[in-house]
Parts: structure tokens; C-alpha cells; sequence
């Protein structure tokens, strides 16, 4: 079950799909952002393991806090 709420699922799913034509710096910049305005641990966590599945946890532009610098 999906932690995020509507807006955020509804965003995160907008990011994906631009993603395709934009691009994975766009995916990176959209899911950071998306990341950071989370207010939960636990939706923060369903964005990361996006980014992760996605690949984009290493990219320049995928910018967070210091919680991820494990990875």
C-alpha cells in the first residue's frame, strides 16, 4: 500500500511520464523535490525508492539532505 498521499502520488506519477521525453535530470529534479517536500519518513522513503529503482540517486540534479548520503 502506498503511503503517499494524492497529491504526491499524482506528481510523482506527472514526473515519470515527462520523464520519458524530458529526460532523467528532469526525473532527478522532480523527485528531490518531491522528496524534500515530503512530510513524512515514510513517504520520503516510497520517493527514495523510486529514485532508486529509477537510477537517478546518483545524479547531480536527484539533491537531499545529508539522511541519504550513505548511498
Amino acid at each position: 500500500m502506498s503511503t503517499l498521499n494524492k497529491s504526491q502520488l499524482r506528481e510523482a506519477t506527472k514526473i515519470i511520464t515527462y520523464s520519458a521525453e524530458l529526460g532523467p535530470d528532469y526525473l532527478a529534479r522532480g523527485l528531490s523535490a518531491l522528496y524534500r517536500s515530503a512530510r513524512k519518513t515514510s513517504q520520503q522513503d516510497e520517493i527514495l525508492a523510486l529514485a532508486l529503482a529509477y537510477k537517478v540517486v546518483s545524479n547531480p540534479e536527484f539533491i537531499i539532505c545529508n539522511r541519504c548520503a550513505y548511498i
